[in-house]
C-alpha cells in the first residue's frame, strides 16, 4: 500500500543507512527554461522561486507530503498518499496558470509533472534514490508542456477517485528504463468529457450510494470495513424499488475528505448511506446515517451491534438496515435476503485482487488473476463466488484472443458455473457468468437470455448482468432494448474502475440502434480509459465509417491491425455471437468496406 513503511532492515552503504519505504514521488520542471532565462533571466528565476515557495508552503500543510529538494528549474516531492500527490500536481498547474494570467511578463511559463508510486530508498539526509524515483523523473521528461503524467501504480490507487480522471496513454518507453511504463494523463474531473446515462422514465427510481464506513481502529480493521460495506450493499441490492450504486464505484471515496454534495454529484445519487464502525475482538458497533443528498438532511439513523463470527457465515444481520432504509425512502417492505460472503478475510482480499487484475487486460496480470482464483477455489471449494469469477475469466481469455482452444475454455467455464449453481441455484453472479459463457463462447442466446433474466429477477441492480443482457439484445439487433439495459447499467456503475467496459457495451447498443453520435461519444470515452480495448476499437471504426468519417475509420482499423496483425473479418464472424443475425453481417460488411482483410 502507498505510504506504508517497510519493516525490512536498513541497507548499509558506505557507512550510510538507507531506509526502504513505499511512496508516491512527484517531479515537476519548467518547460523551455533556457529560452525563458535568455529572454528575462532575473524575472524568470524570481517567478520560479516564488512559485516553488508557494508550493512548498502548501505541501507543508499536507498530512503525508514534503518537498525533497529543489532542482534548479525543477522540484522533487514525496507523498505517503497518492491522492495528495495528484491533488498537489493539479493545484500546481492551476496556480501557475493564475500566475501567467496575472503577470504578462511570465511569457507563458509552463511545467510538466510526472508521478509514480513505488519503493524508494531514503538516505540520512532525507534524499530519495532508487529505480522508482528514476521512473517518476523520466515520466516528467516525457510529458508534454502543461500536462501531468502518472504511472499505472498511481492510477490503480485512485481508479475511482472523485477528484481526478485518468486518460489511458498506453505503454511509454522512458530513457534508461528497460521496460515500457504504462502511463495515464491526469486531468481534473471538469476537464474530462462526461458521458451521462440515458434512462427510460420507469428506470428513474431513487438512487442510493453506500459510502465506505469510517473505522475507529487501525491495523486489519480496514478489512472489516470492506466486508461490512459489501454486505450492506448486497442487502440493499435485493430491492426492486431503488437503484443501488455498485460497490466498486464507491470503495475509493473517503467521506472525511469530501462533502456530501460533492460525493452525490459525482455518483448522481439521491441518498447517501454513511457511518462508522468500532471494531472489537468479538463484536463490532455500527452507527449508520441515511442523508438526502440535495439538502444533506439525515432522514434515518440507527445503531447496530454485529457479531464477528456470524458475519462470516450465512446471516441476515443487515436485513434490518435495509428495511429501515426502505421505510424511510419508499415506506415499503423489502425482501430479506443475503448473499454468501467469502468465509475468511484472507480469501476476501485474494478475491478482490483477482477481480482487479482480471480487468487490466494485461496478459501477465490476467494470468496472475487466474492463479489467484484457482488458489481461492481450492481453499474454499463450497463458495460460489470464486467459481463464478473463474468462469468469467475463461470467457475473457477467449474474447481477448489469449486462448489457443476456445472449446476447452467453454467446457472449463461451464464446469465452474455448474458447480456454483449446484451450491446456490439463485446466485446471481453464477447465473450471469453462465449467461456470459452461453453468449460469447457457445452463441446460445436464448439460453443466455433466460439466465440473465433469472439473475436480474434475484438482483435487479446488478450492473454487469444488466449490461451483458443489453449486449445480448444488441447481438440480435434489438437496439431499443439493448440501449435501455446498457444505459441503466451505466447509471448503476458511475465510478466503477472498469467503466470502460460498461461504456463499450452501451456504445454497441447505440450502434445497433443507429444512434451514431451517442455511440461515438460512448466509444471514445471507453477508449480514453483503455486505449487498446479491441471491442471498442472495432466499434469506433464502424461508427466513424457509417457517419462518413472515412479517414478516422481507417485510422481506427490500422490500430486494430497493428495490435492484432492476424485480425480478419472472417475470423471475427467465426467468434461473434451476432454472426447469424443481420446486424452481425452488416457489421462485417462495414469492416470490409473500411479495408479490413476478409
Amino acid at each position: 500500500m502507498v505510504g506504508t513503511i517497510s519493516t525490512k532492515e536498513p541497507l548499509a552503504w558506505e557507512g550510510q543507512a538507507l531506509q526502504r519505504s513505499s511512496k508516491t514521488v512527484v517531479f515537476a520542471d519548467v518547460v523551455d527554461s533556457v529560452r525563458l532565462i535568455e529572454s528575462d533571466e532575473e524575472g524568470t528565476v524570481r517567478r520560479w522561486l516564488g512559485f516553488v515557495d508557494s508550493v512548498e508552503t502548501e505541501v507543508g500543510r499536507s498530512k503525508t507530503g514534503r518537498v525533497v529538494k529543489r532542482l534548479g528549474d525543477g522540484v522533487m516531492m514525496e507523498f505517503g498518499d497518492a491522492c495528495e500527490a495528484v491533488q498537489t500536481a493539479l493545484q500546481m498547474r492551476s496556480r501557475l496558470a493564475a500566475v501567467n494570467q496575472s503577470d504578462p511578463a511570465a511569457q507563458g511559463m509552463d511545467i510538466r509533472i510526472g508521478i509514480h508510486a513505488g519503493e524508494v530508498l531514503r538516505s540520512l539526509d532525507a534524499d530519495l534514490y532508487g529505480r522508482d524515483v528514476n521512473i517518476a523523473a523520466r515520466l516528467a521528461d516525457a510529458t508534454m508542456p502543461g500536462e501531468i503524467m502518472a504511472s499505472a501504480s498511481v492510477r490503480d490507487a485512485l481508479a475511482n477517485s472523485v477528484d481526478a480522471e485518468f486518460e489511458d496513454v498506453g505503454p511509454v518507453f522512458l530513457k534508461n528504463v528497460p521496460q515500457p511504463v504504462h502511463t495515464f494523463r491526469v486531468v481534473a474531473p471538469h476537464e474530462f468529457p462526461r458521458v451521462a446515462p440515458l434512462l427510460a422514465p420507469e428506470d428513474l427510481l431513487p438512487t442510493i450510494a453506500v459510502l465506505p464506513l469510517v473505522i475507529e481502529r487501525n491495523g486489519e480493521a480496514h478489512v472489516w470495513r470492506d466486508l461490512l460495506t459489501e454486505d450492506i450493499i448486497t442487502a440493499l441490492s435485493r430491492s426492486h424499488q431503488m437503484n443501488v450504486i455498485s460497490r466498486l464505484s464507491t470503495m475509493g471515496i473517503s467521506p472525511e475528505k469530501f462533502t456530501l454534495s460533492q460525493i452525490s454529484e459525482t455518483l448522481e445519487a439521491d441518498f447517501l448511506l454513511s457511518g462508522s464502525c468500532a471494531v472489537g475482538k468479538q463484536r463490532h458497533l455500527l452507527d449508520l446515517n441515511l442523508s438526502e443528498a440535495r439538502t444533506g438532511r439525515v432522514i434515518w439513523s440507527d445503531r447496530f451491534e454485529v457479531d464477528a463470527s456470524a458475519l462470516l457465515q450465512k446471516n441476515s444481520i443487515f436485513s434490518e438496515v435495509a428495511s429501515g432504509i426502505h421505510l424511510a425512502i419508499l415506506d415499503l417492505e423489502m425482501k430479506r435476503a443475503m448473499a454468501h460472503p467469502v468465509p475468511t478475510l484472507d480469501s476476501y482480499e485474494i478475491l478482490m485482487a483477482a477481480v482487479a487484475l482480471m480487468h487490466r487486460l494485461s496478459p501477465t496480470d490476467f494470468a496472475r488473476a487466474g492463479d489467484l482464483l484457482d488458489a481461492l477455489i481450492e481453499r474454499i471449494p463450497n463458495t460460489p463466488v470464486p467459481l463464478s469469477w473463474k468462469s468469467r475469466w475463461h470467457v475473457l481469455r477467449v474474447v481477448q484472443g489469449w486462448s489457443p482452444d476456445p472449446r476447452q475454455e467453454a467446457a472449463l467455464a461451464l464446469n465452474h458455473t455448474h458447480r456454483a449453481l449446484d451450491l446456490d441455484p439463485t446466485n446471481s453472479g453464477a447465473l450471469i457468468a453462465e449467461g456470459f459463457v452461453q453468449t460469447n463462447l457457445l452463441h446460445n442466446l436464448s439460453e443466455a437470455e433466460e439466465l440473465y433474466d433469472s439473475a436480474l429477477e434475484y438482483t435487479p441492480n446488478e450492473a454487469a448482468g444488466r449490461a451483458l443482457r443489453g449486449t445480448l439484445y444488441a447481438f440480435r439487433g434489438e437496439g431499443e432494448r439493448a440501449v435501455r439495459d446498457t444505459e441503466r447499467a451505466l447509471h448503476l456503475a458511475p465510478r466503477d474502475p472498469h467503466r470502460f467496459f460498461f461504456q463499450c457495451l452501451a456504445g454497441s447498443a447505440s450502434l445497433v440502434a443507429e444512434d451514431y453520435p451517442r455511440a461515438l461519444e460512448l466509444i471514445k470515452s471507453s477508449l480514453r480509459l483503455n486505449r487498446l480495448h479491441m471491442s471498442s476499437l472495432r466499434m469506433l471504426a464502424v461508427t466513424e465509417w457509417r457517419m462518413g468519417h472515412h479517414a478516422e475509420a481507417r485510422g481506427a482499423a490500422a490500430k486494430i491491425l497493428r495490435a492484432n496483425p492476424g485480425f480478419t473479418v472472417s475470423g471475427w464472424l467465426r467468434n461473434s455471437p451476432s454472426a447469424d443475425f443481420p446486424v452481425g453481417q452488416a457489421f462485417a460488411d462495414t469492416l470490409r468496406e473500411i479495408g479490413v482483410p476478409d
